[in-house]
């Protein structure tokens, strides 16, 4: 991790859209390719490994559950009100949004491996594939169907997939 915080909204990263779980598995292979070649780089504040484990967090919350969360209620109101109509869509997020404090268990660990990281991740696809259903209601979101989780999750790959290259 590098010494001062890197503003992720103006670092360089690839526009990517993830519209299934065939494309994201795609785009893993790659970057598994890369690693294993020696050849992927990153940007932003975290290594691969924790890019991965961090995408891997949510999913395994909409399938299992998410600890108790308490989110402000102005700030549910205002992400239903501006933001689930394009999360659900699997429009990505704007790069740059800081986590709070209530969903600390969204960040990754610093000393995630980049193995760990894409072993959880496919993990989570792989039960979703098996027939899981994600129908955990979101702190955020509130109530969703198991495709709009999907493509959350698929546009928030997206998002954070941008930022390494191979």
């Amino acid at each position: 991790m590098p010494d001062a915080p890197v503003n992720t909204k103006a670092c360089p990263s690839r526009a990517l859209e993830l519209k299934s779980l065939d494309e994201l598995r795609a785009e893993l292979d790659r970057i598994q390719s890369a690693h294993d070649a020696g050849t992927l780089t990153h940007t932003g504040n975290w290594s691969p490994g924790q890019i991965l484990e961090h995408l891997a967090l949510p999913w395994v919350c909409a399938l299992d559950g998410f600890p108790p969360t308490k989110i402000p209620f102005i700030l549910r109101m205002l992400a239903r009100i501006l933001a689930k109509k394009k999360t659900v869509r699997g429009t990505p997020p704007p790069p740059g949004i800081k986590l709070p404090k209530q969903v600390a268990y969204l960040a990754p660990k610093d000393d995630t491996t980049f193995d760990d990281g894409m072993s959880a991740l496919r993990a989570c696809i792989e039960r979703v594939e098996r027939g899981e259903r994600m129908t955990h209601r979101s702190p955020l979101f509130g109530s969703m169907d198991h495709q709009q989780w999907l493509n959350l999750q698929l546009g928030h790959c997206a998002l954070h997939l941008g930022y390494l290259s191979y």
